[in-house]
């Protein structure tokens, strides 16, 4: 009995409460001549590094940066990765890392002196930003333009396009390089799937021995493209999708892969469930303001969905960053924009679930400097928030309209709903972190549902007929 109470008390002092997510909103600029478009992050030893590429550091020359930071978004270190006065960086830029703490990148480097060549390069660095070696394609004779890298199973994957032919530089095949981590070039592949213009924009690991390919069509028609390849890069098969814009490609749980695109008329985006033989389990679109642009999607620890892109729901101040989320099933859970001071596009590219459970999102802004756009990195916690205890819903309905009277609110074991409507009225109820805790199908005008099961906090209320109509509504339990 002496040691139960002494285990206890032990739990008990050191009993262990949540810890509010540390967020931040943060530009990084260096001189009002620089316009700089963030890519992705990585989280490595308790910071965070992001890749970035911009130009007007001289004349007619981009560059490449890595940027370092802490968690409160402080900046810890900078380094440009590639800014040669002969040569320019050309296509896209990314960072990685592996299990023994290093960092990677890959960028196109166009010499000045002869513009239609682009190289692919690979470079390790330590977490100090010291280079450990460079690779350069063997195969880049031409005009190969990365835009995605990945490592998978220690092999990095860098995937692109390049011309089909030299004298035709508008008509592109997909092109894969594998290399080692030890900076050897294992492979270079470029593809002509059905003579038809395309290239690849994003990676995703399959099952044993495979990868995920996602791209798009590179001509007028609309179409997006799967390629699954062997670990070498070899293609198995591939799959076109008519009506998407291109796809980027990320894998979910159980072998499955989501692809975010938008609708060719750039209205909406488009999000597409696949199974592993390339079958549409679902797709869903979404709308906001006039045009929802979506480039990157994360499935997050509680199974659901984060995208990002920009959006023109209010044009205060040009386009808006915009990120949402969605359950398993597609169905819509919040969004929410941000703008930033300048009156240009700002917009998010990519974001990472992190170790305290938020969201690190990559993206640039348009501080109206001369220079363009600048770095911009914003950290929310799980349900989109800057401010702790904020509510992001899904743009929020009224919860009359579908006459659905909610009682007790604040609630505790059991709550009623009243309606006069005559359809099915199903019930979701949603937490913090967007995982649905609650379905119920309602089919009298009179009902309750017992509640006591659920931990006291706020709540999303999610109300849909038979017809599709939706309402939605805040639940305090005590």
């Amino acid at each position: 009995m002496r040691i139960l109470i002494f285990l206890f008390s032990i739990l008990f002092c050191f009993e262990i409460t949540a810890q509010p997510i540390q967020t931040f909103i943060r530009s990084y600029a260096d001189s009002s001549n620089w316009s700089a478009v963030g890519n992705n992050a990585i989280e490595l030893n308790g910071d965070f590094i992001t890749a970035s590429r911009g130009q007007g550091l001289t004349a007619n020359s981009n560059y490449t940066m890595l940027t370092k930071i802490d968690q409160e978004g402080e900046l810890i270190n900078r380094l440009f990765t590639h800014r040669l006065y002969e040569n320019y960086c050309f296509g896209g830029i990314g960072v990685e890392t592996t299990n023994n703490n290093d960092v990677y990148t890959f960028v196109g480097q166009r010499s000045m002196n002869n513009t239609l060549n682009v190289n692919i390069i690979i470079t390790k660095y330590t977490t100090d930003f010291d280079t450990i070696w460079n690779l350069t394609s063997a195969n880049s004779t031409w005009y190969d333009l990365p835009l995605h890298f990945k490592i998978i199973q220690n092999l990095i994957y860098v995937v692109g396009m390049s011309p089909i032919e030299d004298s035709n530089p508008t008509e592109n095949s997909g092109i894969i390089l594998v290399a080692d981590t030890s900076g050897n070039q294992i492979n270079f592949n470029n593809f002509n799937i059905d003579s038809v213009s395309h290239g690849f924009y994003s990676i995703a690991k399959g099952e044993t021995n495979s990868i995920f390919l996602g791209g798009g069509r590179n001509d007028s028609l609309y179409y997006g493209l799967v390629v699954k390849v062997d670990l070498l890069g070899n293609l198995i098969w591939h799959r076109w999708y008519p009506e998407l814009w291109g796809a980027s490609i990320n894998e979910l749980l159980e072998n499955s892969f989501l692809l975010t695109s938008w609708t060719p008329d750039g209205i909406g985006s488009i999000l597409t469930k696949i199974d592993s033989n390339g079958d549409i389990i679902w797709q869903q679109t979404y709308l906001n303001g006039t045009g929802l642009t979506l480039y990157k999607s994360i499935q997050t620890s509680d199974f659901g969905i984060v995208s990002v892109g920009l959006t023109d729901v209010t044009l205060q101040n040009g386009n808006d960053a915009y990120i949402q989320k969605v359950d398993f099933e597609g169905n819509l859970l919040w969004q929410k924009s941000f703008n930033g001071i300048g009156s240009g596009v700002d917009f998010f590219s990519n974001v990472i679930e992190t170790s305290d459970g938020g969201l690190l999102i990559n993206g640039s802004t348009n501080e109206g400097f001369s220079g363009g756009q600048n770095l911009w990195l914003v950290k929310l916690d799980s349900m989109g928030c800057l401010e702790p205890d904020c509510w992001v819903g899904v743009e929020q309905a009224d919860a009359n309209t579908l006459g659905v009277a909610v009682y007790p609110n604040p609630a505790t074991d059991w709550l009623y709903l009243k309606y006069d409507n005559t359809h099915k009225i199903t019930l979701e109820i949603f937490n913090l972190s967007g995982q649905k805790v609650l379905q119920h199908q309602h089919m009298a005008p009179k009902e309750g549902i017992e509640i006591s099961h659920l931990p006291a906090g706020l709540y999303l209320l999610r109300f849909v007929d038979e017809l599709g109509n939706v309402a939605t509504e805040k639940l305090v339990v005590e």
